[in-house]
């Protein structure tokens, strides 16, 4: 996460200002923290529907079929899980 005035890495907020530039950057924090609890509790919520639907899905399919269908269904929630993390 950084800063919002100096773009400076916050490692540290002591005080719930910015080490470099002495801003306020307590607010920017929760905020960003909120953000991430609210696209990770999306992707759960997709990577479970997509694990039951994929085991409703290839119940009849041989093993080569699962193991693809998987490997789509883990490369869509890497995709999603990703964007999390982006500054």
């Amino acid at each position: 996460m950084y800063c919002p005035s100096c773009g400076e890495l916050l490692v540290r907020k002591p005080g719930g200002r910015c080490p470099s530039c002495s801003a306020q950057v307590a607010a920017h924090v929760v905020a960003e923290r909120d953000r991430e609890t609210r696209i990770e509790k999306v992707v759960a919520v997709v990577a479970t529907a997509l694990v039951l639907g994929m085991s409703v899905f290839t119940v009849g399919s041989g093993l080569i079929e699962g193991i693809a269908v998987y490997a789509g269904a883990g490369a869509l929630v890497f995709y999603l899980a990703r964007k999390t993390f982006a500054p």
